[in-house]
């Protein structure tokens, strides 16, 4: 509570220094309410049935009040001014338990009229001393007063000249900040900052101007950078000044040549300030820049304004350091849009308790907007907008109670919070996530996070999501405490060390699905990140222990890792932490290695030599668990150097076995199925006959991704009157139901078209009334065709196809032709009773005839003409080659490893 200063002349009213500290609060005052506020309870805590809050300049001012007459509040103070100028006089406080026996004020106006009786009134003394006013609380009726109640009113008061003293530096604080926008936009000076702990280098959007550059940048490769931005020529320049900026007086200035985007360059004038910490170590630095092309011939007015520039850019860079806080919510957003976020917001507590939110740029605008339409007015500026210290919003509510909360939808947020029914259409968010920012146990804000969509909170999610949380907390905590600055920086950036170790690993978990692969890179991730040698051990199908990674941080020591894995394999007891975890499902630390544990788990001699050139003194073993069962371990070592494992990193530990038994078990799974329906398959499709004069090779490749058996199908055979005939199809649908109708079809064709004498449309059209009756409501596209020889004539190709790619013919000079019929005949199961038509074209000896499903030439990626064009210019280069070859390279160019639809494929040679 501040002191009085003693004033000096005999009216103490009319001293000019106290008038002057009065008129300033009394300019600043926002409105009534909080003085309203305080003067009511100045009243109930009192028992009083008045109370006012009166400021005194030249006369005296009513801004506050509790029980007053209408007009009171704005005015002089009428009646108990008189009172009130008493205790300013005084400059202590004044108690009248009975206003008519106090020869001090029985005689005024207020006391004989009967409207005071009892008066307790406190002086309030602004931050430079001076009493600027009174307040009081009085009564109709005598009453005493009580030593406690002169000291609570004396608190009250103190509160009261807090609001006004916060109310004048808001004016200031938003008049300076004014001033200076307006100064830089008006110079054009750019602000800039190296954090020499990061190595990041910051451009405001101002700075980035000056390169042609949209928008605020942030570059973490300072060589780069410089290459990129900065005239080859004056890279030497930047780095001298820089240098003797660290080495001398710490300033740092510098004329180069920025690249601009549009080619040209421009020159400027960069000048800065070394930034120490306490320790007088270097940690950031701090400067300007300023394009000053077009004022480079004008030396004098030149020098003038980069003097100003850097005078108001000095003062910029501080005040830009210290309100930061405004900058994380935009920041934050750059890892929340992994999870497909629209935007983000920032709620802090300053110093005095009240909550400030900050919203990211989309969330801002839309704020903006909204509070047009309304024809409201919102301030979003670098202070934020203080919101009221209540539950009906998640972000409040997160704040004050430290409770995570998400909500995958609008609906669940209305549940919990009915007020969100309003908020969530006008801002347009569907889902939020509310996090609070919690250092050391206290509670510094929060931190939402917004979709304008439906969103799931799957594990990853939130720990993404916390992870951010965590970090958003220890820059919150940093910019409110400078002295914690480094453990929370190192905290932060180990924080995202396990994040990212655990990112990559889900990465290369996820990359493939041939384990041994995974698990090899994997173990490269841990090694150093978690140890500094590791093994990676999977058991088989009868539960035996196999190697199948290991890794040194010294790479030319990874065969001495995998020397002793093979003996450890080999020999190692029950007792040897492999066995134990992989018995128990636990992970196992192991902070000191010692020589008779050693004994115990390797029993033989080779093993234990193996072991101790490695030189371990520490280790933890993690299980490798897959929907509860356990499958392996991985095994982490540390030398002397290092030291055991921490906590953080043995969870570390634990999640990446999780995850890798989790890729383990769906490997081997996929594998297993995928074998299965794949030996189902070919188990359906024979090999091609071998007739007379002519070759036939077949080819069936199933879908890169799922394991179910597919629908499509080749056939080839020689019917009762000595044609051969070709068939191909494809069974709408990729799964089992798909391959049962593809057998039946199959069996059907063979059988009708065998007995001979039907052309290729008669038999499709048997073949789909019969299907019609047997497998009702299948559909399949098929082409039948049948190679002809005549006597005399040359070999002729006669063929139908029901909605089927048409054949592709080679002939013997390499012409490439397709056989598409006039009119497309309809799949088989659509129309039964349809007239299918057939086709014909004579095929000279040496032809090639190809025969495909449209998994070989249609992708998600390409249509169908496009595919059937790359076909076709494949085989134009196939006149003559082997017919196995030809088959194989037309399958080695259009069928991708990750195609999504099997490929079968049926190639003739006429001979």
């Amino acid at each position: 509570m501040a002191v009085p200063v003693p004033l000096q002349g005999p009216d103490v009213l009319r001293d000019a220094h106290r008038v002057a500290a009065a008129r300033r609060l009394l300019v600043e005052v926002p409105g009534p309410a909080a003085y309203d506020r305080l003067s009511g309870l100045a009243a109930r805590l009192l028992g009083a049935g008045h109370a006012k809050v009166t400021l005194f300049t030249d006369a005296d001012t009513v801004v506050g009040g509790h029980g007053l007459p209408p007009g009171v509040v704005g005015g002089p103070a009428l009646l108990t001014g008189a009172l009130s100028a008493r205790v300013v006089q005084e400059g202590r406080p004044l108690v009248v338990p009975d206003a008519r026996a106090d020869v001090r004020v029985a005689d005024l106006p207020a006391v004989t009229s009967g409207a005071v009786a009892s008066y307790l009134g406190s002086p309030l003394v602004s931050a430079s001393g001076r009493v600027v006013g009174v307040l009081a609380v009085y009564d109709g009726a005598p009453r005493g007063w009580r030593d406690d109640d002169a000291a609570l009113l004396e608190h009250l008061a103190a509160s009261v000249v807090a609001e006004l003293e916060l109310a004048a530096a808001h004016s200031a604080i938003g008049a300076s900040l004014a001033r200076l926008d307006v100064a830089l936009e008006a110079s054009a000076v750019g602000i800039w900052e190296n954090d020499l702990r990061t190595g990041v280098v910051s451009w405001d959007e101002r700075c980035a101007a000056v390169h042609g550059l949209e928008g605020a940048q942030e570059f973490t490769d300072v060589d780069q950078m410089l290459a990129d931005r900065i005239h080859a020529d004056d890279h030497a320049a930047v780095r001298e000044a820089m240098a003797e900026a660290f080495a001398g007086s710490g300033e740092y200035a510098v004329e180069c040549r920025a690249l601009h985007t549009d080619g040209s360059v421009r020159w400027t004038v960069s000048r800065g300030r070394v930034v120490r910490d306490a320790r007088g170590e270097a940690i950031r630095v701090l400067g300007t820049v300023v394009d000053v092309t077009d004022a480079r011939d004008q030396a004098a007015r030149r020098m003038a304004a980069v003097q100003r520039a850097a005078a108001v850019a000095e003062v910029a860079a501080q005040l830009a350091n210290a309100t930061a806080l405004s900058q994380l919510a935009e920041i934050a957003l750059r890892g929340a849009r992994v999870l497909g976020a629209s935007s983000s917001a920032l709620a802090a507590f300053d110093g005095d308790g009240t909550l400030r939110l900050h919203l990211a740029r989309r969330l801002a605008d839309t704020v903006a907007a909204v509070a047009a339409e309304a024809d409201a007015e919102v301030d979003l500026g670098e202070q934020g907008v203080a919101v009221e210290l209540d539950d009906v919003l998640p972000t409040q509510y997160a704040a004050r109670h430290g409770e995570r909360l998400l909500f995958t939808d609008l609906e669940a947020a209305v549940d919990r919070f009915p007020q969100m029914a309003e908020v969530g259409p006008l801002l347009g968010l569907r889902a939020l996530a509310a996090l609070p920012l919690r250092v050391e146990g206290q509670l510094l804000g929060s931190f939402v996070v917004v979709w304008d969509t439906d969103h799931e909170f799957p594990d990853t999610d939130v720990e993404l999501l916390d992870a951010l949380t965590a970090q958003i907390a220890l820059s919150v905590s940093r910019l409110r405490s400078e002295a914690d600055r480094a453990a929370a920086v190192a905290a932060m950036a180990a924080a995202n060390r396990r994040l990212q170790l655990l990112a990559d690993a889900g990465r290369v978990l996820s990359g493939s699905l041939d384990i041994t692969d995974q698990l090899d890179q994997l173990a490269g991730l841990v090694v150093p990140a978690l140890g500094d040698w590791c093994w990676i051990l999977v058991t088989d199908e009868q539960g035996r222990l196999h190697d199948i990674a290991a890794a040194h941080r010294d790479p030319t020591r990874r065969d001495d890792v995998a020397e002793y894995v093979r003996t450890m394999v080999a020999g190692m007891s029950d007792e040897h932490a492999a066995r134990v975890v992989t018995r128990t499902g636990r992970p196992l630390v192991v902070p000191e290695i010692d020589a008779a544990r050693i004994a115990r788990a390797l029993p033989d001699p080779a093993g234990q030599e193996a072991l101790t050139r490695l030189a371990p003194r520490s280790s933890v073993i993690v299980p490798l668990v897959a929907r509860g069962h356990v499958i392996g371990a991985l095994g982490l070592a540390n030398g002397a150097d290092r030291g055991p494992h921490a906590p953080a990193e043995v969870d570390t530990a634990v999640e990446i076995g999780r995850r890798a038994g989790l890729a383990l078990q769906s490997a081997r799974l996929f594998e297993q199925q995928r074998d299965l329906a794949d030996a189902l398959q070919h188990s359906m499709l024979t090999a091609p006959p071998r007739p007379e004069g002519c070759e036939i090779v077949v080819r069936y490749l199933p879908a890169s991704e799922g394991v179910e058996i597919g629908g499509d199908w080749y056939d080839a055979f020689v019917e009762a009157g000595g044609d051969t005939v070709l068939a191909i199809g494809d069974v709408v649908g990729h799964d089992r139901h798909a391959a049962a109708a593809m057998g039946q079809l199959r069996g059907l064709l063979r059988g009708i078209g065998y007995a001979g004498g039907s052309s290729p449309a008669e038999v499709l059209a048997q073949l789909d009334r019969a299907a019609s009756g047997l497998a009702p409501g299948t559909m399949a596209t098929a082409l039948l065709a049948r190679l002809e020889r005549r006597p005399g004539e040359e070999p002729l190709l006669r063929w139908s196809s029901a909605g089927h790619p048409p054949p592709v013919v080679v002939d013997p000079d390499g012409e490439v032709r397709l056989l598409a019929a006039g009119r497309a005949d309809l799949l088989l199961g659509v129309d039964p009773d349809r007239a299918r038509t057939d086709n014909a074209a004579v095929l000279p000896v040496g032809s090639t005839v190809l025969l495909h499903t449209d998994g070989l030439v249609e992708r998600r990626d390409r249509d169908l003409d496009a595919g059937t064009d790359e076909l076709l210019a494949v085989l134009r280069g196939c006149a003559g080659v082997p017919l196995e070859q030809v088959c194989d390279r037309v399958l080695r160019r259009l069928f991708l490893p990750d195609a999504e639809d099997d490929v079968a494929l049926l190639a003739v040679r006429v001979l």
